[in-house]
């Protein structure tokens, strides 16, 4: 069996939380999140995302949480309220493997999705949406 290998590009990517995990780690309690790819080359591929979980709003743990509902959770938030939800997750290579670096809303105001189109790239500031 032949195979060519290829390199993934880095950039943002439409996805979905499939997993969460409480991990620990050296600097105490993290979340991994795993999301799946939902659309173009990538479809079905997973890729995650670590965590600190903390109740600042100045977090990234907040921040992720906010883009994944598409607005800010509730004084009572579960994070089982994430799996499933759409967001665009930003994918960098960190050595020779490629992991979450950030998630943005799906829905985000800037950015125009072509929902009839299985593939499509959108121009937002610099930076591609892959799909």
């Amino acid at each position: 069996m032949k195979f060519s290998f290829k390199d993934i590009q880095e950039g943002s990517y439409p996805a979905k939380v499939t997993e969460i995990k409480q991990k620990q780690g050296p600097f105490g309690p993290s979340l991994r999140l795993t999301f799946t790819i939902v659309a173009g080359e990538l479809k079905h591929y997973k890729f995650s995302g670590f965590v600190k979980p903390t109740d600042l709003k100045q977090s990234k743990f907040y921040r992720w949480v906010t883009n994944i509902l598409g607005k800010q959770p509730t004084d009572d938030f579960d994070t089982n309220e994430l799996l499933s939800k759409r967001c665009l997750v930003v994918l960098s290579k960190v050595k020779d493997f490629y992991s979450v670096k950030d998630v943005e809303m799906e829905n985000h105001p800037l950015i125009d999705f072509e929902k009839n189109l299985d593939s499509f790239t959108v121009m937002r500031n610099t930076r591609q949406i892959k799909t």
